[in-house]
């Protein structure tokens, strides 16, 4: 932390006392940071499903003492005072507070395993939220160890669809469709998987074969009730703004988003056509076509990130975040359907974000690297009990598609765009598809719109290069009806980073200084952005009005 930061924390620390309590009383003096990663350890522990036959097990028996397991442990941790602990302290208890809250959610609205058949992904394929146990399909050949353990898993992928018909006693008509879409993907993956089995590994043959056959009942189940299922799936409008607020601890409520998203909406749009006006005799480029072009575009785009980033103190890079030659192109979950061409045999099918990275890599660059995987190699060394650990249920997720986004417009700003016209148009271009997802999401979870009508709107609010059909567009509204926030986060988390930008600089004056702005706010990790406000301006009126929450507006149970 820079010497700015430490100040702050000194503030910070004061400040909780004075508005938080103070005076440290007798139950305080017996609680301490400890006593509240050892609670978290247990809890992580004990967060995962219990197996019966190899497979977890959503029945509502086990979900119940789940639920009852998941209220002691809640007990457990109100019994802790923290009222005399740093800012630090404090901020990582609203974090095990938060992922406690997330867990009960999940239990009183969310319901996957009696609600969304798509949660049933029996394979780790990318399909947004999934059972526990999910498993890599890997290529053949495999040594003995390994072909033993895929076995196993596929011998339990017939009981796991069982038991997920027993289970699902209140699917969603959406979700069920997005299930079968899926489960069309799984069946090809597992019969190519029982063909080269065949050749490489006989003994995975047989149950390669089952898995397939159950993959395609379950299927075949889903298209046979469909029709008469309920459409509207979202968690409904009050409980929205409760999750926004105490578990993902977000300031804003869906009311504020729909201003600030439209008004967002109309400023991009404008700074495109300002943009297009510039460079009216300068022709958009056209996508590349070839892997070998688009390696070398991206290592490029790379590298000239990181010298920009670096060059002018903007942030600081580490030596371990580089250029990735074996990243690839990012595959969705549908083009992992071995029936699917290549993604370079013609003629190109090229998705929303591929029309964007093929003609200009750094825009969307900018939000993968210094954004997505700077996070993931910085946390991948966080050696913090709790803020060290993965998060659950998007407790971090505005935070991180906040600070990616940020990246995007940040180059545009900065001036790492000059001279480049069609990466300016691109920057504006995501910026608008950004903006153009926060209706959808929050009309799909008020239950005012269905997947197809989120869907229409938001490529018809896309201006450019998302046509119907786009494989962005469907993965987008999939993952924004089944993970409530991943949709508004990117656009509100970058409208709550620069809030927080604003006061430090207002705050500091002349000592602003912008990369150490950036690395103050990294360094708090993989959390939310009030709590890193809270840290580094001592501020924490945000934070109070997240620490008592009331019960769920409408639950399910």
């Amino acid at each position: 932390m820079t010497r700015h930061g430490l100040k702050i924390c000194a503030v910070g620390i004061v400040a909780a006392l004075l508005t938080w309590g103070g005076v440290p009383n007798a139950a305080a003096a017996r609680s301490d940071h400890r006593d509240l990663v050892r609670l978290y350890d247990e809890f992580r522990t004990f967060t995962p499903p219990k197996y019966k036959a190899g497979t977890p097990d959503y029945s509502p028996e086990a979900m119940t003492e789940q639920l009852a397991g998941l209220e002691r442990f809640q007990a457990r941790l109100e019994a802790i005072d923290d009222g005399a602990w740093s800012v630090a302290e404090r901020a990582d208890y609203m974090l095990v507070l938060a992922e406690m809250r997330g867990l009960e959610f999940q239990h009183r609205v969310v319901q996957p395993w009696r609600r969304d058949p798509a949660f049933y992904s029996v394979t780790n394929l990318g399909f947004g939220p999934k059972m526990d146990g999910a498993f890599n399909v890997p290529e053949l050949p495999l040594a003995p160890e390994a072909a033993g353990k895929l076995r196993v898993q596929l011998q339990a992928v017939p009981i796991a669809l069982q038991q997920a018909r027993r289970n699902l006693t209140e699917p969603y008509r959406d979700l069920a469709r997005l299930a079968i879409a899926q489960k069309d993907v799984e069946i090809n993956v597992f019969t190519r998987l029982a063909q080269s089995a065949e050749v490489h590994n006989p003994e995975l043959v047989d149950p390669a074969w089952a898995a397939a056959d159950a993959a395609r009942q379950f299927r075949d189940w889903l298209v046979g009730i469909e029709g008469d299922l309920p459409v509207h799936a979202g968690v409904g409008a009050e409980n929205y703004d409760w999750y926004l607020r105490y578990i993902l601890l977000f300031p804003y409520a869906a009311a504020d988003i729909r201003i600030i998203g439209e008004r967002e909406h109309q400023r991009v749009l404008t700074s495109l056509a300002m943009e297009a006006h510039r460079n009216r005799d300068t022709p958009m480029l056209e996508p590349l076509t070839s892997r070998e072009v688009f390696d070398r575009q991206r290592e490029e785009a790379d590298n000239d990130l990181l010298a920009f980033l670096r060059d002018n103190a903007i942030v600081s890079i580490p030596d371990y975040l580089r250029h990735d030659p074996e990243e690839g192109p990012y595959i969705l979950p549908a083009e992992r359907d071995p029936a699917r061409k290549g993604l370079f045999e013609p003629p190109l099918d090229l998705h929303f974000f591929f029309q964007a990275e093929f003609r200009d890599s750094r825009p969307l660059r900018a939000h993968n690297l210094p954004g997505h995987a700077f996070d993931h190699l910085q946390w991948s060394r966080d050696q913090r009990p709790i803020r060290g650990q993965s998060r659950l249920y998007f407790v971090n997720g505005i935070r991180s598609e906040g600070w990616a986004f940020y990246l995007e417009d940040l180059i545009l700003q900065m001036g790492m765009l000059d001279g480049r016209p069609a990466a300016r148009e691109i920057d504006h271009v995501l910026a608008a598809k950004r903006a153009a997802r926060l209706a959808p999401e929050l009309n799909m979870h008020a239950n005012l719109w269905t997947y197809d009508e989120a869907m229409h709107s938001l490529i018809s609010r896309t201006p450019r290069w998302m046509e119907p059909g786009d494989a962005i567009a469907a993965f987008d509204i999939e993952l924004y009806l089944r993970q409530p926030g991943y949709g508004i986060g990117y656009y509100m988390g970058k409208v709550e980073l620069e809030k927080l930008l604003s006061e430090r600089f207002m705050d500091l004056g002349e000592k602003f200084v912008l990369g150490e702005f950036h690395d103050d706010f990294r360094a708090a990790g993989a959390i939310p952005i009030s709590l890193i406000r809270w840290e580094m301006t001592g501020r924490d009126d945000e934070v109070r009005a997240m620490r008592h929450a009331p019960p769920i507006p409408q639950p399910r149970l």
